[in-house]
């Protein structure tokens, strides 16, 4: 299974749309909020792939929960913006819910910074912005593959 994760879009669905064309070989696109009325707009021009979304705090998307968890190929994946759990401080709360509902990966977006790391073996990523990128001037977004039941990742740039 191929993912594409991208979070903070903030109005800018001409890179969302890249980022797809880009990659037309995946399963699922995850957009972790801001502005997820971008990634509602390019879900009905390519209604062949499957989509899940969370709103961020620039949202005003109240029918949509602001985390799920998802099951991919086995692989038990948590997903939010990550504004509720005070990532741009520290990464403890929401490292603390991914443990508790025993997740193998948290998904989660806000800070604009494109990270990668591991918690007792949960990956723990966010894959950046997608339009307005914090530490460089290339929008960032992810690709993760679920192969052999590992989940392997590799950031992108638009």
């Amino acid at each position: 299974m191929r993912i594409l994760l991208m979070s903070d879009s903030h109005g800018n669905t001409n890179n969302i749309i890249k980022a797809i064309k880009k990659n037309k070989d995946i399963d699922i696109v995850i957009h972790l909020g801001d502005m997820l009325s971008d990634i509602l707009k390019v879900m009905e021009g390519n209604k062949h792939i499957r989509y899940e979304c969370v709103p961020g705090n620039n949202d005003w998307a109240r029918e949509y929960p602001s985390e799920k968890v998802l099951d991919l190929e086995g692989k038990k994946v948590f997903i939010t913006h990550g504004h509720h759990y005070n990532v741009k401080y520290d990464y403890q709360r929401i490292i603390v819910r991914g443990r508790a509902i025993g997740a193998d990966a948290v998904f989660f977006g806000h800070t604009h910074i494109a990270e990668e790391m591991f918690s007792d073996g949960m990956m723990v990523l966010n894959p950046g912005s997608i339009s307005l990128p914090s530490q460089s001037r290339i929008p960032t977004y992810s690709l993760i593959e679920i192969k052999d039941g590992r989940l392997v990742s590799r950031f992108m740039g638009i």
